[in-house]
């Protein structure tokens, strides 16, 4: 959705749009921007700044016997946090999670890791609390963050997407103001550990503009990059636009037209070798299928008439879910599901009838955008995004549907965000790993307002979410007029990839981190 849309259907010309030259294709951006260091942790969870784990320490005793569990709270870390001597005490254990008696978390001795809190002593039933009884959230740690924008300017870069492939090909693609606006791009050959040079998708004319970028990693490691091609200053017509590279990123073909369409694409790559799926809204919408690394394109597929995009979750044993909200005013959370990759589809269905209230008028705002993800097989799908609900903090909250039979079935909406404080938390997406684990990542504003990113997991979520996570290892201004609506986060292997839009350094640059190990077995 462009910036400056605030209501349902809402076209106008945004601000910073300056006109470009002619089509320019693929055009290099500059260099790599440096990451910036993190000492700090989360919650008193990992070291605190500038703190070390102290080396050679004994292992710290046993940690004390948990307290009984009350309302559902899980086993997490004890509060002993790193000792600055290696003789210190692991933290307390806490109770069992969900009523059960799982083990407390560890806590950490000095230089020693306690060995872990004994289980609580049987906790009440769960009403939606919080963890789920895995691995504390203490054990999952997050990189230094690392600017991907590689421009020196203060140009807003916001709509971040990320996708993952074979052999840790990594995708990100955002909309870039660092001069005229373009769709950039850029890849990682080693799971984000290194990123290219920014690539880009330029505007095909002058009196026009892009936005939207979608991209998408197929089975056999083609990278596909998508952008929104619009046509007129109020976006009522315009172009999904398209590049791809066999190579890893060393060369990108030249820049061809997918879909005349007025807004809103996304893509997905499919587990097979060219197999890629394009969406978009409309008057019908509609998502159509490549099976030729998008050289062609299959018949379109109707999603109906629609004013925000979709989710295209694919998966190896032919299931493909595709969940979006149809109708801002009518307000379902609308599901497509095909079960022969795309082939055919069966009958649409709502999950619900009202998927709560928008805040299309906030600053930033939050429109019916609907994130999906499903484990490589399509069994355990999540679908999320971020409204006013009953049960929530009476402003935007993260909601998740999950279901454990490839859609089948699905759970009531689950709220994510664990702040007990009316603060805002939006712009969501989701990613599930190979056990069914759920990964969420979004935008949120509770402390005091500023503009971080915090993450949750969870093995089941009906049973809750661990306790959330600051992905930021420092924060901006929220007090802006966009943040791109959406977040991208990723599985690749046992690793979580998430990127977001950054307001630490001006009103807009594109950030990620990794937490190596948060979706291991």
């Amino acid at each position: 959705m462009r910036r400056g849309s605030t209501t349902p259907g809402a076209r106008h010309r945004p601000r910073g749009f300056a006109p470009a030259a002619i089509w320019a294709g693929l055009m290099v951006l500059g260099t790599l921007g440096a990451g910036c260091g993190r000492d700090g942790g989360h919650d008193g969870m990992t070291p605190g700044t500038g703190g070390k784990n102290a080396t050679g320490g004994a292992v710290a005793p046993t940690g004390g016997r948990g307290g009984t569990a009350t309302g559902g709270k899980g086993g997490e870390a004890g509060s002993g946090g790193v000792a600055t001597s290696g003789a210190s005490t692991g933290g307390t254990g806490r109770g069992g999670s969900a009523g059960g008696t799982r083990a407390g978390g560890s806590g950490m001795g000095g230089g020693g890791l306690a060995t872990g809190g004994r289980g609580g002593g049987g906790g009440a039933t769960a009403t939606g609390g919080r963890p789920d009884g895995g691995v504390p959230p203490g054990s999952i740690t997050f990189s230094p963050n690392v600017r991907l924008n590689d421009d020196t300017g203060r140009g807003r870069q916001a709509e971040v997407a990320l996708a993952a492939g074979p052999g840790g090909l990594v995708l990100a693609g955002w909309m870039d103001e660092r001069a005229t606006r373009v769709c950039a791009f850029s890849f990682s050959t080693d799971s984000g550990l290194t990123w290219s040079k920014n690539v880009s998708i330029a505007n095909a004319s002058s009196g026009s503009f892009v936005g939207d970028p979608a991209v998408a990693i197929d089975g056999g490691g083609t990278m596909y990059a998508v952008c929104q091609q619009y046509l007129d200053a109020n976006a009522t017509m315009g172009q999904t636009r398209l590049m791809t590279s066999k190579d890893k990123g060393q060369t990108w073909s030249a820049v061809t037209t997918v879909q005349s369409n007025p807004d809103k694409p996304w893509a997905a790559g499919g587990t097979d070798d060219g197999v890629v799926f394009v969406s978009w809204l409309g008057n019908p919408g509609g998502i159509k299928r490549s099976l030729d690394h998008g050289a062609t394109w299959g018949p379109t597929q109707s999603t109906g008439n629609i004013i925000h995009g979709t989710a295209i979750v694919p998966s190896t044993s032919g299931l493909l879910h595709v969940p979006y909200n149809l109708d801002s005013d009518r307000n379902q959370l609308r599901y497509l599901r095909s079960k022969d990759n795309g082939l055919t589809y069966e009958a649409p269905r709502d999950l619900l009838s009202n998927m709560g209230t928008f805040c299309f008028s906030c600053n930033p705002r939050q429109h019916p955008i609907v994130g999906a993800a499903s484990d490589p097989t399509g069994k355990y799908v999540a679908i999320t995004w971020a409204s006013q609900m009953t049960g929530g903090e009476g402003d935007d909250d993260v909601w998740l549907l999950y279901s454990k039979d490839g859609g089948d079935t699905w759970t009531k909406p689950l709220r994510v965000n664990d702040n007990t404080v009316k603060s805002r938390q939006f712009e969501p997406w989701v990613a599930v790993d190979v056990t069914g684990r759920v990964h969420v990542a979004w935008t949120d504003y509770r402390e005091s307002g500023a503009n971080e990113t915090w993450y949750a997991r969870s093995a089941d979520p009906a049973a809750g979410f661990e306790r959330n996570l600051q992905v930021t290892d420092g924060h901006g201004s929220g007090a802006t007029d966009f943040l791109g609506d959406y977040k991208g986060i990723v599985v690749q292997g046992s690793d979580v990839l998430v990127v977001w839009q950054d307001t630490r350094r001006d009103v807009g640059d594109i950030y990620f981190a990794r937490a190596a190990g948060a979706a291991a077995p």
